[in-house]
């Protein structure tokens, strides 16, 4: 029996890609915009918690829409890459769709964990729990998450530019029917896409570096003083 031949994305796929790529810019540039608000009084405060909530909702968002997107594309068959002869071209496309899936989860994920070791502020506006389990709320489970999550956002950063510069090169270079799949659902019947555990498996590496490098970049912890009046060790007061 032969393989059904599939000329584009199905709806649900497409909804769910564009709907990502939406709350996604809009998350990038609220959490660039809330770092630079004023928090000089009580009513700037409480208007920069709104937005600081606004940020978190769409990042659990996100983090919810990814799932359900990888979970959907192993669900239902995808259409095959146009150009399979081009074998490093198929490999590299494979490898930054993968790293990408793993930050449209690591990013928004270990921004709830941030806000999950800092409660008690700026809810997400979602029926989910607003602190994660086995979280300490403490500095340095909050410094550590939140270097994840700035690292997190980088790898999310380069994983973008290179899928919009590979559908830029499909679209006005090859001129073919890439663009077209995603957006409509139309373009060339071709065999339905197979799993690859090499680009999958390096993806799983660099999903990996990011995190120890998030770990890696977090400030150590500022010393308990009473730990060390419990030490026996002399604390000296500052000039």
């Amino acid at each position: 029996m032969s393989e059904p031949m599939l000329s584009g994305y199905d709806p649900v796929l497409r909804v769910l890609h564009w709907l990502s790529a939406l709350m996604i810019l809009s998350a990038v540039l609220i959490g660039l915009r809330m770092t630079r608000l004023p928090m000089d009084n009580d009513a700037d405060f409480a208007a920069a918690m709104r937005v600081f909530s606004i940020h978190k909702t769409i990042g659990v968002a996100i983090f919810l829409t990814a799932l359900l997107r990888i979970l959907w594309a192993f669900a239902r068959p995808r259409p095959g890459p146009l150009h399979p002869e081009r074998r490093i071209e198929t490999f590299l496309a494979a490898l930054v769709h993968w790293t990408l899936y793993g930050a449209m989860l690591l990013m928004p994920l270990s921004g709830w964990l941030y806000s999950s070791a800092n409660p008690g502020y700026a809810p997400i506006l979602l029926p989910v729990p607003q602190v994660l389990p086995f979280v300490p709320a403490t500095e340095a489970a909050s410094d550590l998450w939140k270097s994840v999550h700035q690292v997190s956002a980088w790898l999310l950063y380069g994983a973008v530019a290179l899928h919009v510069a590979g559908a830029f090169r499909h679209a006005v270079i090859d001129m073919d029917a890439t663009m077209a799949r995603m957006i409509s659902g139309a373009g060339t019947a071709v065999p339905p896409a197979r799993f690859h555990a090499l680009p999958a498996a390096l993806a799983g590496l660099i999903w990996a570096a990011t995190i120890a490098a998030g770990i890696a970049l977090a400030p150590a912890p500022e010393p308990d003083p009473f730990e060390a009046l419990d030490a026996g060790a002399e604390i000296v007061p500052p000039d």
